[in-house]
């Protein structure tokens, strides 16, 4: 792994400034932030906040690692220990619904899921009908978008579609190159390093469908799924009440340097994500990485909210949160 400050140092002139921050009242006393991201491609935003200091030397020292799973990220919330982090948006809907004293900050992301396939005839999602498709994270962002998508085809899930569940998306990678399935639901930069893993071996795999344009084929909106965000406490807002101003500033300039520098940002990626380089900096323009404000996304996240809550009301807590909610 590279020396991450040193990089930072000599990467500083090409210009400065996923998924999550997570913040200990410890630390955060002691003027450190430690930032908590998903492994995908908004982390690459969290990462360069954290070596360019852009959040400012009001916070201290802010540190970035990645985190393995959403139970994690649930478990640092219920637990106390957690005030900021990256999180699917549902779950900080859901939070918040249960009396967790909790906001959204802001989208991060609004889509990089992909579908992945060794079948060169599959071009709409239809034509899965049948098949066996290897999944990550069962139950959480990117089943439940498959869920709604395969619903509103008419199809079920478990019937029409056989979904072979999988802890992380490495995994459904190496299902995937194996042969023992001939698709996966994909992130960025996950679905980029299949795709390059399958040419050094030969393997012909083809980038089949953007489920963002399947949502926006059944939906009859964008081609955008607010997909992941930044959830804060309300005590961490009380303590610092200019933080969710300051994480923005920092998000959107440090989003295009991400976006303006993929060479750059690939290389930085390369020193927190199981993948090279070349990855993670040919991922980036399929990763959809343009922050926004809660409160300017509302619409987006109500209707997304409303369309999970027809698979199950619980998903989001019963109801829509209150308009304070979204920052």
């Amino acid at each position: 792994m590279i020396d991450r400050r040193a990089f930072l140092g000599w990467m500083g002139a090409a210009g400065a400034s996923a998924m999550g921050i997570s913040v200990t009242t410890q630390a955060a006393e002691a003027g450190r932030l430690a930032l908590y991201g998903p492994p995908a491609a908004p982390s690459l935003v969290l990462a360069h906040i954290a070596e360019s200091g852009g959040l400012g030397p009001a916070y201290g020292r802010v540190d970035f690692s990645v985190y393995r799973d959403p139970d994690q990220l649930r478990t640092g919330f219920v637990s106390g220990r957690w005030d900021l982090a990256g999180t699917p948006t549902y779950v900080a809907a859901n939070m918040a619904n249960r009396d967790v004293p909790v906001h959204l900050v802001n989208v991060m992301t609004f889509g990089l899921l992909y579908l992945v396939s060794r079948d060169p005839a599959i071009a709409r999602f239809d034509d899965l009908a049948g098949k066996t498709v290897a999944m990550f994270f069962k139950g959480d962002m990117p089943d439940l978008v498959c869920q709604y998508i395969a619903g509103s085809k008419g199809m079920t899930i478990g019937q029409d579609l056989e979904m072979r569940y999988v802890a992380t998306p490495v995994e459904a990678i190496q299902l995937l190159l194996s042969g023992r399935v001939d698709h996966a639901v994909l992130p960025e930069p996950a679905a980029t390093g299949a795709l390059m893993r399958g040419l050094k071996s030969a393997q012909k795999l083809h980038r089949a469908l953007d489920l963002q344009e399947v949502w926006a084929e059944v939906t009859g909106g964008p081609a955008k799924i607010p997909q992941a965000g930044m959830m804060i406490s309300q005590r961490l807002l009380e303590r610092h009440p200019d933080i969710a101003a300051d994480l923005q500033h920092a998000f959107d300039r440090s989003a295009a340097w991400v976006n303006n520098n993929p060479t750059s940002a690939g290389r930085l990626g390369e020193a927190y994500m199981p993948l090279k380089a070349p990855v993670i900096q040919q991922s980036i323009g399929y990763s959809n990485i343009a922050p926004q404000t809660a409160k300017a996304a509302r619409g987006a996240l109500e209707d997304f909210y409303g369309r999970l809550a027809e698979l199950n009301p619980g998903l989001i807590g019963g109801r829509l949160p209150d308009a304070g909610f979204y920052l």
